[in-house]
């Protein structure tokens, strides 16, 4: 029963954007991603993991590429990245979380 009782995360905080950053953080590395974007429907960044100008791209086209049945052309930052967004609606608001990389892992 000891193992009940064991805490895995090094990284807690009470601020919910950090321990968002933190999970996010921890599932990047885990998941060999290059960058994880959780963003809103205006393309805003509300929490991320990787380079931050990458993460800032990402978040902003994020919900465009859920919207185009076709697809799209990607970003200069994108360019030949292996992009996935998953569209989200927790308590009815439209969230996209957007990965690049992963492979297998996404």
């Amino acid at each position: 029963m000891s193992w009940l009782m064991t805490d895995r995360r090094n990284h807690r905080s009470d601020n919910r954007t950090e321990a968002l950053h933190f999970q996010l953080e921890h599932t990047r590395r885990s998941g060999r991603f290059e960058a994880l974007v959780l963003a809103d429907e205006d393309g805003l960044v509300i929490a991320s993991a990787g380079e931050l100008g990458v993460c800032e791209e990402l978040g902003a086209f994020a919900p465009l590429f859920t919207r185009s049945p076709l697809g799209m052309p990607m970003p200069p930052m994108l360019q030949g990245a292996e992009v996935g967004v998953r569209p989200l609606k927790p308590l009815g608001h439209d969230l996209f979380l957007a990965c690049i990389g992963g492979g297998v892992a996404r």
